[in-house]
């Protein structure tokens, strides 16, 4: 997938600050004893988007500096730490691919669900020159996603149906469609600089309303508002109808899992 596709996230960014559900607590827990951050310590935060780690994490370190190529991502982001009165964020438009120069070190790069869309090795190399001895990189993900119903929640199967009927059965990422990676990231780590990789997995559930399950899908690349031009209306409408057959709650449990993949800089 080409990471410099300025379309991809298009019109998600209010979506993606609200309605993402980001990644919960106890995983910042887990970092900072990791990487034994604390008030000296710098973070680097890739593919930020709206800042979904570069704001929790914040509150325990020096500084975040976040870095994504999308401009309507970072004034949401910048808004969602303002109104937490968190001032010790640097966002900077940039791709991972090309840092701006004299960026200075980190103790932890983290990229939370961005790394997908990255030149992988070359971001690596980069991120390894930058990284002070025992820092190292955290390649986050959870299982939220209705194309990747690992539990078979039958709500979600719902979801897929009524997107495929107006968007198609491919995969749509933004105007392209999305392509499978390359490689596992862990071999993808493993012939890079990084050592001592280490995979962290913790299974937790959330809930999700019919108004949560309609903004998650607007800041996602596959069925963002745009895609579905004049008929977002009605297919807001068929979902919400759908959903509600399955259950006149209108409230869906979903279990999910956070992944994290963990690696040093030891020398």
């Amino acid at each position: 997938m080409d990471n410099h596709d300025t379309l991809l996230f298009k019109g998600t960014a209010y979506y993606y600050s609200r309605f993402r559900r980001g990644y919960p607590s106890f995983f910042f827990d887990y970092l900072l004893v990791t990487f034994n951050l604390d008030r000296h310590s710098r973070v680097l935060d890739l593919g930020t988007g709206t800042g979904q780690i570069a704001i929790p994490i914040a509150k325990a370190v020096k500084e975040v500096v976040a870095i994504d190529p999308d401009a309507e991502m970072l004034e949401e982001g910048k808004k969602a730490a303002g109104e937490k009165k968190i001032n010790n964020i640097t966002w900077i438009k940039a791709t991972a691919e090309n840092l701006p120069e004299k960026i200075g070190s980190f103790d932890l790069t983290t990229m939370g669900s961005s790394f997908h869309w990255m030149e992988q090795d070359k971001v690596l190399r980069s991120i390894y020159s930058i990284t002070n001895i025992n820092g190292g990189i955290a390649i986050v993900s959870n299982t939220t996603s209705i194309y990747r119903n690992v539990n078979n929640e039958e709500w979600k199967n719902v979801v897929r149906r009524v997107i495929e009927k107006y968007l198609g059965e491919r995969r749509r990422a933004g105007n392209s469609y999305y392509k499978k990676p390359a490689g596992r990231f862990e071999d993808i780590i493993k012939r890079s600089e990084f050592s001592n990789l280490q995979i962290y997995d913790q299974e937790y559930t959330q809930e999700w309303t019919i108004d949560q399950i309609l903004g998650y899908l607007s800041s996602t690349s596959f069925a963002s508002r745009r895609l579905f031009g004049d008929r977002i209306e009605s297919f807001e409408k068929d979902l919400r109808a759908e959903l509600l057959k399955l259950n006149r709650s209108g409230v869906f449990t979903e279990k999910t899992k956070l992944e994290a993949l963990i690696a040093w800089k030891t020398q």
